[in-house]
């Protein structure tokens, strides 16, 4: 089945336009695509709507030079003579205007005569219905451009959402722990109410993972969720980039004004992230907009209602913020009615294999590497590490180590310099020896924490692959002999 042109595609406009024109002109007016498929008619025209002309040399003659036509009489007209439905035509003269889309000719829009009077109107005013045509045909193409931009816009909001959906998939929110199992529990009972969502957590923690998995699990999944990084705007431009403004509403306003986020979000999901750094003035109007459901944009005075979901985040404590002054006491309380608190990596470690795994496969992927995994050193480095960066730091030695590792196998050697920074605020390690010292001395104290008797001790140099004696030295070596 052969693809619909773009005329046809606004077929209803098209003949509703056709009709008004006709009844202006008091003509008949007729409209067909560049496969001549008549897309709107009227008079003997109208029935034949949606159906293919079998020849037609006058509009042949459009298509072909991309400029207006006039015939005065078909049947002497020299062009007509040839046109293999000249024995079935029953009109006696035409004019016609192309329309265009995109600098090609998408189809003809005509006037008709099919009676003597008809053809005398149309002989006198030639130069005015030339002219008429001219700008009917210009507001067609301006339909047709609009229309285009619309599937363009959609395609693009398409492949946006499409682009999210596989961003969720290849950074879920994963894990083992009590904790994130809860997290996951309660997110499958809240994602479809449009209750407001406060997350907290320090960052890193996956708080924006957390947000995109309640958007893509609620009923507004299928639309695009806004971001606003509350933290990342100027102190002076927060107003306007959550609410709009209206042109002139300042210095640098964009011509015929802007729409604020909260408009953008209409319908959908907007995630106000690192909400505790919303200046106060901005947090009383916030407040006003979910109290109303209406944004005023900056400038303005009209409201504008809007449907929106909030899900905003913080890795600041907002209960402390309160106490200080420095957040709304009431703005708190309207954003904290379904509270989600993300642990840090530290306190769930158990998760961290299941990270390894999941980045180890998308990186190995994406970078085309056969990194098959981590050799015990190095599994038990990154267990003992306290990954103040959480996930977002594990995720990133990871795709590191992928690009810059040789062998199979991921080494303890191969961990950044960074990995290794002494503990109690001291210098990093610099040398290959002091990163590896530091590494063993941090493993060797989690370990030992579990291995108290004489007997575990044992165990522990068989793990490790050395003797009684070479533990127990290097345990009095870092003090850690007790």
């Amino acid at each position: 089945m052969a693809e619909l042109s773009s005329l046809m595609q606004i077929q209803p406009f098209v003949q509703a336009y056709v009709l008004a024109v006709a009844s202006i002109l008091d003509a008949p007016v007729t409209v067909v695509d560049c496969n001549l498929v008549r897309v709107g008619g009227t008079a003997e025209y109208e029935s034949l709507i949606s159906r293919k002309i079998a020849h037609s040399a006058f509009f042949d003659k459009v298509f072909k030079t991309g400029k207006p036509a006039f015939v005065k009489n078909v049947q002497n007209d020299q062009a007509c003579s040839v046109c293999a439905n000249r024995e079935n035509c029953n009109e006696l003269a035409d004019m016609a205007y192309p329309i265009f889309l995109n600098n090609k000719v998408a189809g003809v829009i005509g006037i008709v005569a099919f009676n003597e009077d008809e053809r005398g109107r149309l002989l006198g005013n030639q130069e005015k219905l030339q002219e008429f045509l001219k700008y009917m045909s210009m507001l067609i193409e301006s339909k047709l451009v609009t229309q285009q931009h619309s599937r363009i816009l959609e395609h693009q909001l398409d492949a946006v959402v499409s682009g999210e959906r596989r961003q969720l998939e290849e950074t879920p929110l994963l894990g083992n722990s009590a904790a994130i199992r809860d997290i996951l529990a309660l997110v499958q009972k809240i994602a479809a109410a449009d209750s407001t969502v406060l997350i907290s957590g320090e960052s890193g923690t996956g708080k924006e993972v957390l947000a995109r998995t309640i958007h893509s699990m609620s009923g507004r999944g299928k639309r695009l969720m806004t971001v606003v990084n509350c933290g990342a705007i100027p102190e002076n431009l927060v107003e306007s980039e959550l609410f709009g403004y209206e042109e002139g509403a300042f210095t640098g306003a964009r011509k015929g004004g802007s729409m604020g986020k909260f408009e953008l979000a209409h319908e959908s999901t907007l995630f106000l992230d690192e909400v505790g750094e919303m200046p106060l003035p901005v947090q009383a109007k916030l407040l006003r907009v979910l109290q109303d459901k209406c944004v005023q944009r900056v400038g303005g005075s009209a409201s504008i209602p809007v449907n929106v979901r909030i899900l905003c985040a913080s890795n600041r404590n907002l209960q402390e913020m309160v106490a200080q002054g420095t957040f709304r006491n009431d703005l708190y309380y309207r954003l904290n009615v379904i509270p989600i608190h993300i642990p840090p990596l530290r306190q769930r470690r158990e998760d961290i294999p299941v990270f390894i795994k999941s980045f180890l496969a998308r990186y190995r992927r994406e970078l085309r590497r056969d990194i098959r995994g981590l050799d015990p050193v190095a599994f038990d480095a990154f267990m003992g590490h306290d990954w103040p960066g959480n996930v977002r730091e594990l995720r990133n030695i990871i795709e590191y180590l992928v690009n810059v590792v040789e062998g199979p196998l991921i080494r303890a050697n191969d961990l950044p310099q960074h990995f290794f920074a002494r503990q109690s605020g001291t210098a990093p390690a610099t040398t290959l020896k002091e990163m590896l010292a530091a590494h063993e001395k941090q493993l060797l104290e989690r370990l030992i924490g579990v291995s108290t008797s004489t007997e575990q001790k044992k165990l522990l140099a068989k793990r490790l692959g050395i003797s009684n004696a070479t533990l127990y030295r290097k345990l009095q070596e870092y003090n850690l002999l007790h």
